[in-house]
């Protein structure tokens, strides 16, 4: 039996109670029937607090489910990824597919991978000291001196 059956079931109860409070019965007839219809209320009101109490767990199921899968999603995506080094002192996270592959290599900032956001370093600039990149998100810049700008001849 659901919630909205049981209170259905203990409205009746109580309607026949005030039935009977106002009905010329005995004393004791309606001395019982008062308490009954005490109890009912209180009955009543446990149940609507725990309905209450059973759609906040629910949601906080449904919460902690979807938490789950992202950190679960996460999981998957940062085990397909490594850090490495793309010159001394500069760090980045990249594909463990894409090892040297420049033209599909994307280069994530390690600072915002720590906090799950996939943030790419986007080209600047190049010139003859080497490539200048920056974190869209966090505004982090990385100069990578092994990839410099050739001069045309």
């Amino acid at each position: 039996m659901d919630i909205s059956a049981t209170l259905a079931a203990i409205s009746t109860a109580k309607e026949f109670a005030t039935l009977m409070i106002g009905r010329k019965v005995d004393s004791a007839v309606t001395d019982k029937a008062i308490e009954l219809q005490g109890s009912i209320i209180a009955l009543q009101t446990g149940i609507l607090e725990m309905q209450a109490q059973l759609q906040n767990l629910t949601q906080e199921k449904l919460n902690l489910e979807k938490s789950l899968k992202e950190a679960l999603c996460w999981k998957a995506e940062d085990e397909k990824h490594e850090l490495v080094t793309i010159v001394k002192g500069v760090h980045v996270i990249r594909n463990k597919d894409s090892k040297g592959n420049r033209v599909s290599d994307v280069w994530y900032c390690q600072s915002c991978w720590e906090k799950q956001i996939t943030s790419a370093f986007q080209y600047v600039t190049q010139d003859y000291g080497g490539t200048h990149y920056l974190c869209s998100t966090c505004k982090a810049q990385i100069y990578d001196h092994s990839d410099p700008a050739t001069i045309a001849m």
